[in-house]
């Protein structure tokens, strides 16, 4: 059991374009356009607008057209919590029948279903408390190490 890719180039995604906003404050520059976010982040830019789409939707992200549109954060990256964007693209455990629809054809015999409620709940818990912002400071430290090798 694993998050799908889509989970991983949206916080990847996220990551750079967090990045970009804060280190462009000071030039005002607040979009970035999805070639400029897949580049550095690595991800495919087809795909990572079809993210950036679903993310939009929520209120995460947003965009303006043009020349010069892009897109930026509508929250504060301490706002935005890991398991309000892997909730938004994907439902870990939708595989298991009796977490996606309450009720599988092994439901009397079955002695697991609570494992995989459990998992479910432990991920998202987890994913609760790392917001965006602990993604950048992560990003800020690491850099710091590889730049000194």
């Amino acid at each position: 059991m694993s998050l799908t890719i889509k989970s991983c180039y949206a916080i990847r995604g996220l990551y750079e374009l967090g990045k970009r906003q804060e280190q462009s404050r000071e030039e005002n520059k607040k979009v970035f356009s999805i070639a400029q976010i897949s580049e550095s982040a690595g991800v495919p830019q087809e795909f990572l607008a079809k993210i950036f789409a679903d993310l939009k939707k929520t209120g995460i992200i947003d965009s303006e057209k043009g020349k010069f549109g892009g897109f930026f954060l509508t929250k504060k990256p301490e706002e935005i919590k890991l398991s309000e964007v892997v909730k938004v693209l994907e439902v870990p455990l939708n595989s298991y029948d009796c977490i996606s629809q309450g009720k599988c054809a092994n439901q009397e015999n079955c002695s697991v279903d609570f494992v995989w409620e459990r998992i479910e709940k432990a991920i998202f818990r987890e994913l609760e408390d790392i917001s965006l912002k602990d993604v950048l400071e992560y990003g800020k430290r690491k850099e710091k190490l590889y730049q000194k090798s």
